[in-house]
């Protein structure tokens, strides 16, 4: 009697602390062990609790709350990486699992905080290094004064107020106050078939959508939000503190917890509690807007430009357009700059403010292609130069100077690419030719000097070998190349040459030495002395005399041209 008690109270217990699946069967040896483990979590031995955890999820890999209380394990001892894979594991799993959203909105803040704070360290040793290296004394970096996000034109509403300094508990569930370091170390889960692929959140269904946003707006939550207004915000924190205790995914709560501590200048924990409003209600925008203020004041500009548009795509404002191209402006990115600021203007119309950002916009924009169109052109990039200045030339707000100078340098640009396109057509037809009459045969060289390896075929070989072109001559109307092929590592050894030499000696006889031949003029323009060629061609293992340095007659195996490429 006393087992079947056990047994109903561990599937109690799985069904409140993981939410398994319906896929899951109810009374299994899992639930007793996630039971056990949480009661290991809460004692603080880890290690026994991760035995246990191991424990059921070899037997029950497909089961919600064995990786939901997993990711709690992994959050508590500082593995935020490991602690999103199980929380978005649990997730997949069960769409409904709120408070696996919740960790998983928690654990990626972290990551992120963490990735700030390394960036910050880094910049911190490096002008160490460089006052160091000047002999100079450090200068003490100026505090940073948190100042509320500005709030935009009409909505949401954010106080101005200063800040109080106000010392408040930390409010975080007790699974937030494990230290940032891990406590102990513990492995990862083994990979396992029977799990889907947990690469995007599923969204949630409907039914738990619809509750989360049901949530009637009540006298309370009126009161915190008129508290943080005020700039009371102890008590304001007093009073969520009792309501997210009374229902912990009520995304209003949690927005306003976010934008307590956003208010404070606490810009990690507000973010945190915004990430989970918006976790748990995909359309609290004001969230958004909250969220992209506080990644922008901690320097992470693509989260904030990620949540600026967010909330910009369903409440296009004025104020919020001119926000997102300051942003873009810290990112160097002038021409998204330069659009969100006419964006504001067009809303706005005749607001001296923003014409004078949309014409240093439009100025910067501007520079930036006509200073790129230079480099381009310097370093011989024709085609892109002149599709530079055509850009700058047509924005407004180039200078009058560089204007004349990149309407003179576009021509110029425009004729020297055609002039590069008519040199380069010659190699792009050769590559074109060559790949069509690809080698059929991969003849090495000392084949090609042996004349009884012809007896092995009946009729002429085409071959694609890469040699240096080391000669150039005319007789009885054929030009004639003479070639140093490029050595395999095959023929290398088989020619007892450790190294591919193309120095010609006057005897013509210490190099891998061919002919190439061809009627007069058929040869590319890229065949030149000095000249390394990929080319295509057929050999009937003729041989022709050539006179060397030294005037003697040399016998040199020659190849019939076909086609080539640089």
């Amino acid at each position: 009697m006393q087992s079947w008690k056990r047994l109903a109270l561990a599937a109690l217990l799985g069904l409140a602390l993981g939410s398994p699946g319906p896929a899951v069967a109810q009374f299994d040896n899992t639930n007793i062990l996630v039971e056990e483990a949480v009661n290991h979590i809460y004692q603080q031995r880890f290690k026994q609790a991760h035995a246990l955890l191991k424990q059921a999820y070899d037997q029950s890999p497909r089961h919600p709350g064995v990786h939901f209380n997993l990711g709690r394990l992994f959050e508590m001892t500082g593995n935020f990486s490991e602690a999103c894979k199980e929380y978005q594991m649990a997730a997949v799993l069960d769409p409904s699992n709120v408070a696996a959203r919740r960790g998983l909105a928690r654990c990626s803040v972290e990551l992120k905080r963490t990735r700030g704070a390394e960036q910050a360290r880094v910049l911190d040793v490096a002008a160490q290094e460089i006052t160091a290296t000047r002999g100079t004394s450090p200068v003490p970096a100026r505090p940073v004064v948190a100042r509320p996000p500005a709030a935009p034109p009409p909505a949401p509403v954010i106080s101005q107020g200063r800040v109080a300094a106000v010392s408040l508990p930390r409010p975080l569930p007790d699974i937030d106050d494990a230290p940032s370091t891990p406590a102990i170390d513990l492995p990862a889960m083994p990979p396992s078939s029977q799990l889907p692929a947990a690469a995007s959140l599923p969204p949630m269904p409907q039914a738990v959508r619809e509750r989360m946003r049901d949530i009637p707006y009540d006298e309370e939550e009126s009161r915190a939000e008129g508290l943080i207004e005020k700039g009371s915000y102890a008590q304001a924190f007093e009073l969520l503190d009792r309501l997210s205790t009374n229902n912990p995914d009520n995304p209003r709560v949690l927005f306003l917890l976010g934008k307590l501590f956003s208010l404070k200048g606490e810009m990690f924990n507000g973010i945190k509690y915004l990430e989970e409003a918006v976790k748990v209600d995909e359309r609290m925008y004001h969230a958004y807007y909250l969220l992209a203020q506080d990644y922008s004041r901690v320097n992470l500009l693509d989260d904030a430009i990620r949540n600026y548009l967010v909330y910009f795509g369903v409440k296009p404002q004025a104020g919020v357009a001119v926000e997102i191209a300051r942003v873009y402006e810290r990112m160097g990115r002038q021409a998204e700059a330069r659009e969100f600021y006419a964006k504001a203007n067009a809303m706005n119309p005749g607001n001296p403010n923003l014409q004078a950002h949309l014409t240093q916009s439009e100025n910067d924009v501007a520079n930036d292609l006509y200073l790129r169109a230079n480099h381009a052109f310097t370093t011989n990039d024709f085609a892109g130069a002149a599709t530079l200045f055509e850009q700058a030339l047509s924005s407004r707000g180039l200078d009058g100077t560089y204007r004349r100078d990149a309407e003179r340098k576009v021509q110029a640009a425009k004729l020297r690419a055609r002039v590069q396109s008519e040199e380069a057509r010659p190699a792009a037809e050769g590559f074109r030719q060559t790949r069509a009459t690809y080698g059929t045969v991969n003849l090495l060289y000392p084949q090609l000097a042996d004349i009884t390896f012809k007896t092995k075929f009946t009729g002429p070989v085409v071959a694609e070998w890469r040699a240096y072109v080391a000669r150039k001559f005319t007789r009885y109307g054929q030009d004639f190349l003479v070639m140093i092929k490029d050595l395999t590592r095959d023929e290398q050894d088989m020619m007892g040459k450790e190294q591919a030499d193309f120095r010609l000696n006057p005897n013509f006889t210490n190099q891998p030495v061919f002919l190439l031949t061809a009627p007069r003029g058929a040869f590319p323009p890229f065949a030149d002395k000095g000249k390394f060629l990929t080319f295509t061609g057929r050999t009937e293992w003729r041989f022709y005399d050539v006179i060397n340095d030294l005037g003697q007659s040399m016998k040199l195996p020659a190849f019939e041209y076909m086609s080539a490429h640089p």
